[in-house]
């Protein structure tokens, strides 16, 4: 009994300075963990924190001593909403047609397109899945000449069209494979349990399997709607009339608007009003975006 109560002493005497090491590890790294946390926090934060503070700013300097502005004033957004040179609400309905337009369009084509590779077998499937992923490495803009010619023979340069009919176009192959992978993680029994009550191909789609897939459809349309609230090469190549600028077209003439120097404060107010509402459209629709890219990530 008593070599038994020395041993097991022994024991936890040797346990007790692995205990401690164990702690100051499990220390150190959570102090490494909270450092890197908060050094990305401060990467993304400072910077919108002082584009913030700029809009604020009654100077023309991007640069400041000071992140909050000594004297702050509204005549930045005053400036954006009543200045006529400023068309900042022609370039927003213009942004928010587009963008709108784009996504809904490309929902139109993807879903459908999505579903046929997912549940259907045909000549070819394979080889058109591999194209579409092969078409994802390359930016859209390595095709500007190519789309710009394309839509000068049709007669769309210059027009929301145009724009709208690259921008769904651009985003088809990555749409396809986001809504594949979430229907084929959808059992095919319950379109089949549809199809035997009496529900032809196209209602099992549209009855049971879009309202299954709405956590997805909403991740889509918000990164088809994303795209093109803030692409500027395409926007720039197709639109020249003033009256069809978008925002990011019409920021840039902000950059241009003086010979000498950039009014940053008014740029920066426009970069406030226009991020607005997709923070918004973010927030609201929060657990459809983490459902869907969970569930649309099993193959």
């Amino acid at each position: 009994m008593r070599i038994g109560t020395m041993a097991s002493a022994r024991v936890s005497a040797m346990a007790a300075p692995r205990r401690r090491r164990g702690r100051r590890g499990r220390a150190v790294e959570m102090v490494f963990v909270y450092l890197v946390l908060a050094l990305a926090c401060a990467i993304v934060l400072y910077p919108l924190l002082w584009v913030i503070a700029c809009s604020f700013r009654v100077s023309s300097g991007l640069i400041s001593s000071s992140l909050i502005p000594a004297k702050p004033t509204l005549a930045n957004y005053r400036r954006i909403l009543t200045d006529p040179n400023v068309n900042f609400l022609r370039w927003f309905f213009n942004t928010i047609k587009v963008s709108a337009l784009s996504s809904l369009g490309a929902l139109a084509v993807t879903a459908p397109a999505a579903y046929a590779f997912s549940r259907m077998r045909f000549a070819g499937r394979r080889h058109v899945l591999i194209c579409l992923m092969i078409s994802q490495m390359f930016p859209s803009f390595m095709a500007i000449v190519a789309l710009y010619t394309l839509l000068g023979w049709v007669g769309l340069i210059d027009s929301h069209l145009g724009l709208i009919l690259l921008y769904a176009g651009g985003a088809t192959p990555f749409s396809i494979w986001l809504l594949k992978g979430y229907f084929d993680s959808v059992p095919r029994s319950m379109e089949e349990s549809a199809m035997i009550d009496g529900a032809t191909k196209f209602q099992a789609f549209t009855k049971v399997l879009l309202p299954l897939a709405r956590p997805i459809l909403y991740v889509v349309g918000l990164i088809n709607f994303i795209g093109p609230y803030a692409e500027y090469i395409l926007a720039q190549s197709v639109i020249t009339s003033g009256s069809r600028w978008t925002v990011a077209m019409g920021m840039r003439s902000l950059t241009m608007s003086s010979q000498f120097a950039t009014d940053w404060p008014v740029f920066s107010a426009t970069s406030v009003l226009t991020a607005i509402p997709i923070v918004i459209v973010f927030l609201s629709a929060e657990k459809y975006i983490v459902s869907g890219l969970t569930q649309g990530a099993v193959k």
